[in-house]
């Protein structure tokens, strides 16, 4: 009896050691394809090695010495290593754990990003383009220089996007940040006294979002999938003794065009309007009149430092309460 049981284990065995081999020589085939069917839409796509390890118990596809270019948008991605990992029952669950640097590169400039810790956890729908139904991105130690001169870090960030239930492309995005430290020239540009701090000590960002179609593997091959409707629950940007927070909702059409209105609270708002003036977003010669309009507004508040007013977008135009602020930015993903 003892010797049937070992027997039938250990051809149980051989069993699951041929599926794992097979499985593994098919993701192989399936990625390889994958990076064959760029190439012939006219993709740059080079890589040193690419294998599949992990037996017994997960499927470990390992890249190295990549380079990918996207010929429509000419972007170029260099990475020196990327590892994609699923556990053998769990086709549906990626990790993707992103090398210590890496490299995009546009027309305009080459981004060298470092990070001591880039991971992100993956749910997906194989069977339906690998549509994203969960992600979870840790962020440590973040560096992005580029060759034009400037760099910013992020010493810690967390990146989520779940897709809603019954909804194919309605997804609950968060993101928080501390001590994030944007590019000196944006910096001196906003505040060229540099009376602000050299970091932003809070970056907080919860909202629904709605895309034209799902987040799939064709955001790469294609397209990225473009927003048509924003309910921003919460923005919360802390600079120095600045405050800001906005929640509201935006409808976007094809264009990228918003219309809706964003409520704002602004605390220390007259610093904001110089800063505004510096980045020409409001100009020189509207400043007085701004001012103006916007203390009348802090004086409804019962506090004149603190200001809640409405962000409006609409026509094409944006307004911040009775201010004409200009031509709304289109919210296009490129």
């Amino acid at each position: 009896m003892l010797r049937r049981v070992i027997v039938g284990l250990a051809v149980l065995a051989a069993l699951a050691s041929g599926l794992w081999f097979v499985s593994a020589r098919g993701i192989e085939r399936v990625v390889t394809g994958w990076l064959e069917a760029r190439a012939a839409e006219g993709w740059l796509v080079r890589y040193e090695d690419l294998g599949v390890t992990g037996f017994p118990s997960r499927f470990r596809t390992e890249f190295t010495a990549m380079e990918l270019a996207d010929p429509e948008t000419n972007w170029v991605w260099t990475l020196p290593a990327l590892t994609l990992e699923q556990r053998a029952f769990r086709p549906d669950h990626l990790r993707a754990t992103w090398p210590a640097t890496q490299e995009l590169s546009s027309p305009d400039q080459r981004l060298t990003i470092t990070a001591a810790t880039m991971t992100s956890e993956l749910d997906v729908q194989p069977s339906a383009g690998f549509a994203l139904d969960l992600s979870d991105t840790v962020l440590a130690d973040v560096a992005v220089e580029s060759d034009a001169g400037w760099r910013m870090t992020l010493p810690q960030g967390h990146l989520t996007m779940a897709r809603r239930d019954g909804e194919a492309s309605f997804y609950d995005v968060s993101f928080s940040a501390s001590e994030f430290a944007p590019p000196a020239p944006f910096r001196t540009r906003l505040d060229p006294a540099a009376i602000l701090p050299e970091t932003i000590s809070v970056l907080d960002y919860e909202a629904g979002m709605r895309f034209d179609r799902p987040w799939d593997i064709r955001a790469i091959e294609d397209r990225r999938p473009q927003i048509t409707y924003l309910d921003l629950k919460e923005l919360e940007a802390v600079w120095g003794g600045l405050l800001l927070r906005a929640a509201g909702t935006l409808d976007v059409d094809a264009s990228g065009l918003p219309e809706g209105e964003i409520a704002l609270r602004a605390e220390n708002w007259r610093d904001m309007i110089a800063m505004a003036v510096n980045a020409g977003i409001i100009p020189e010669r509207m400043r007085g009149t701004a001012e103006g309009l916007l203390g009348v507004v802090a004086g409804l508040s019962g506090d004149p430092e603190v200001i809640d007013a409405a962000l409006g977008f609409s026509g094409g135009r944006m307004f911040l309460g009775p201010l004409p602020l200009g031509p709304a930015p289109r919210l296009v993903l490129r």
